[in-house]
């Protein structure tokens, strides 16, 4: 319960981190502190700290400038802290938790003067793995036979002086193996060969064990009251059951914050897609892997050996079989994507490739039993194994690991195939993409199956909101104009958990006026439309210091930097020709210069960038950003939802773009003393039913509509 002594706990808290700051209260902000100190407050437990059946979640839409961070700590941490749980804060962007770990935390700990602890958790592949490490370098110097059955591993070209720089600065105490703290950015291909995943690591095993930099951060992260993470992580946790690498679900209160990307992250993390051609050839390389294994271990007998050889043929046979099924894709699917992409109609596979999916998922659990057997006696021999025999055995543990879990992902995705969807509940989509043959390397073309859930509201239900003891979900695009129902049909946020949208701390009539301007061409027609827009931005933007232009394709976005003269040209920044960091940064010279600066980006800089003041006076929105109708999963959930008398127009397509139009207009406002236009050129606002929609789910800014 929330007691007199944890309100004035928060309360006080709040004051102190207020005077300290000379800051004054926010309404909105004492609103949300209120909102998630009553619902985390209210939730019931048992002697032992178990939740009782209840409400224990909320979900509060808070604007830019409400203060979000302050606001779930002070209300969460001292609630948090009274059950013996630890609080996860979780973020979509890095830029979030970057700034929630380095700035805001250690603010609200010196002004609140809180005595509070906090770490930030990453996965695995963002620590160096030792072991890893050690055999790559030892790849350099052997006769060339190779343990790895993933050849970008270890690629022919090592980059070995920075893998010996990374053992001197490890040994001067120069840097602690995370990759992000490296003096430079580390390019994928030369760190992927020496960190690891869950699914290889060989945990106690192995003989780095006592100083894996992995396992000392993550011992940290459960000595600490708050944990910064990142929704990724929270969701490859519970893949794994929860409590892998965070406390478990049980035992923590989350803060989901920019929580309206949650549900597309699960959806992606619940995805799964199998390489055909990639596959033969993996498998090919197993039986002389093994006895590489054998004849250095002698840890495979016979029976084994031959077991696994028996079942990889059945499974080239099978492989091979099913490829004139898959080549006539374009007989059983419909195309989609435009690039070599068919997708089945609502998830639906033809008869003959379901059968097959059935003998190859078969098949494929049963080297994956057999490859799970050979792990677990790798494992015992380890731990029975004198000290000078455990490198021998240590090296292949991993590799046979990973052997499994590629396995059982081919499980994984052929059973999808293999079973069809229940009539109660959503498809799964399912669709295929086919690449074109690399002559020069002598590849054929590669054939990839993919499947993946097209709605996840069960799954997290089951995975996460079940088991947690308390959450909070906050973002400032969560609901279209205060309706909820999008995000509770898609998070499977039930109807007894509270979703509140606040009020905004900016007034918006007076800070900035939203402009639909006259205009001759419709989007519907694409070349007339980038046309017209080409001829209208230069005076649009001429007396702006500072402006951010805004699309939705690529091909929109060339088309008009095609057509600008190289006068306004000179002040364009576009996305594709410098990194989204090196563009803010740069844009800001500009303008601190003195000189007008124009960002021309895509999706990515509609949300999650800060322009503050005069570094933002004009966003130009060009058109509605309205979901690529032909997208696997989502025209999956345009199809399901038809199917049950539904319109996924008005129930998907106009709230996502509404939420995406609001973060838009959400580029222009940073601070209560900005002020600034947006201007959207798509008459489709004014001369369709829907418009009316969407101008009400955008901020009460002044309106003037030709």
């Amino acid at each position: 319960m929330l007691t007199d002594e944890l309100k004035s706990e928060i309360q006080g808290a709040y004051s102190r981190l207020l005077e300290a700051r000379g800051f004054r209260a926010r309404r909105c902000q004492k609103l949300m502190i209120a909102e998630i100190a009553r619902t985390l407050g209210d939730i019931e437990s048992d002697d032992e700290g178990h939740r009782l059946p209840g409400a224990n979640t909320t979900v509060v839409e808070a604007g830019t400038g409400t203060g979000k961070t302050i606001a779930y700590v002070l209300a969460a941490l001292p609630i948090a802290r009274a059950l013996g749980k630890k609080l996860v804060l979780s973020t979509a962007t890095v830029a979030l938790q970057e700034q929630i770990m380095y700035l805001d935390l250690p603010a609200i700990r010196s002004h609140a003067n809180l005595d509070v602890t906090f770490a930030l958790a990453k996965g695995r592949r963002r620590y160096l793995c030792l072991s890893r490490l050690d055999a790559a370098l030892n790849s350099a110097v052997s006769s060339g036979d190779s343990l790895s059955l993933f050849d970008e591993e270890y690629p022919e070209d090592l980059d070995l002086a920075l893998y010996q720089e990374m053992i001197d600065r490890l040994g001067k105490g120069d840097w602690n193996g995370d990759r992000d703290d490296w003096h430079e950015e580390i390019p994928a291909r030369s760190w992927a060969p020496v960190s690891i995943d869950h699914t290889r690591c060989t945990h106690r095993q192995c003989s780095h064990y006592s100083n894996c930099v992995f396992f000392r951060a993550r011992e940290q992260i459960h000595r600490v009251d708050i944990i910064v993470t990142n929704h990724d992580l929270v969701l490859a946790d519970l893949m794994m059951g929860g409590g892998a690498v965070l406390p478990a679900p049980e035992d923590a209160i989350y803060v989901f914050d920019e929580g309206h990307h949650l549900p597309d992250k699960a959806i992606s993390h619940f995805s799964g897609f199998f390489q055909l051609r990639a596959t033969q050839r993996w498998l090919g390389q197993i039986q002389p892997s093994l006895g590489m294994l054998r004849a250095s271990t002698g840890l495979l007998n016979d029976t084994v050996s031959d077991a696994i050889q028996a079942s990889v043929a059945d499974l080239a046979g099978d492989l091979e079989s099913v490829l004139p099924l898959i080549s006539q894709a374009e007989e059983a699917a419909v195309p989609a994507d435009g690039r070599n992409t068919y997708r089945y109609p609502r998830g639906i596979v033809p008869v003959s490739l379901r059968d097959h999916a059935r003998t190859l998922a078969g098949d494929f659990s049963k080297l994956g039993r057999l490859l799970t057997e050979l792990e677990d006696r790798l494992k015992e021999a380890l731990e029975e194994a004198a000290p000078t025999e455990k490198d021998g055995i240590e090296q292949w543990l991993p590799v046979v690991s990973g052997m499994a879990a590629r396995v059982e992902s081919a499980v994984n995705l052929w059973c999808r195939y293999r079973d069809e969807d229940a009539a109660d509940l959503a498809p799964h989509a399912r669709w295929l993409v086919l690449s074109s043959a690399d002559t020069v390397a002598g590849e054929e073309a590669e054939i990839a199956l993919h499947a993946s859930p097209i709605s996840v509201s069960h799954t997290l239900d089951d995975l996460l909101w079940s088991r947690s003891f308390g959450v909070v979900i906050t973002s400032a695009t969560l609901s279209v104009g205060g309706d909820f129902a999008r995000f509770r049909g898609r998070s499977g946020i039930g109807p007894q958990n509270p979703c509140t949208s606040l009020p905004s701390p900016f007034n918006f009539r007076e800070q900035g006026v939203l402009r639909v301007p006259a205009m001759a061409s419709d989007p519907g027609s694409a070349d007339e439309h980038t046309a017209e827009i080409a001829g209208m931005l230069p005076a649009l933007v001429q007396h702006d210091r500072a402006s951010l232009v805004l699309f939705t394709s690529w091909r929109q976005m060339l088309g008009v930097m095609a057509r600008l003269d190289d006068g306004f040209s000179s002040r364009v920044l576009r996305q594709g020709i410098l990194s989204r960091s090196e563009i803010v940064r740069t844009h800001k010279d500009q303008v601190d210069a003195g000189h007008p600066s124009c960002i021309f980006g895509l999706a990515s800089f509609a949300e999650g960038i800060d322009l503050p003041g005069d570094y933002c006076d004009h966003v130009v929105i060009c058109k509605i950003p309205f979901a690529v109708p032909d997208d696997p999963v989502g025209a999956t959930l345009a199809e399901w939802i038809e199917s049950r008398g539904g319109n996924a127009f008005s129930e998907v397509m106009i709230p996502d773009a509404a939420l995406r139009m609001v973060q838009a207009c959400g580029r222009l406002l940073r601070t209560e003393t900005d002020h600034g236009t947006i201007t959207i050129l798509d008459r489709r606002l004014v001369t369709r039913r829907y418009g009316q929609t969407l101008l009400g789910a955008l901020p009460a800014f002044r309106r003037e509509i030709d």
